[in-house]
């Protein structure tokens, strides 16, 4: 458990810091994101390429949901055998 921790700050770091790298290399930037409250995902962005972000951010938060409720799945039906 405490490694996966220390890998999720480190992949965090990472991004951020090619984030800005990235804005600081082109002088422009777009930004775009989705929040998940509950079932409902709020999509949002900023900039030219904003909208494919938006998705792209979407269609990866949507497979992270569906892995992490296939993996309960198979962790219950373990479980009950």
């Amino acid at each position: 458990m405490q490694r996966l921790l220390v890998l999720g700050v480190v992949v965090v770091a990472v991004g951020f810091a090619l984030v800005v790298a990235g804005a600081v290399s082109q002088g422009g930037s777009s930004a775009g994101g989705v929040v998940f409250i509950g079932p409902f995902p709020i999509v949002f962005g900023s900039g030219p390429g904003s909208g494919t972000l938006a998705a792209l951010s979407l269609l990866i938060g949507a497979v992270m949901v569906a892995l992490m409720l296939l993996w309960g799945w198979r962790l219950f039906a373990d479980r009950e055998e």
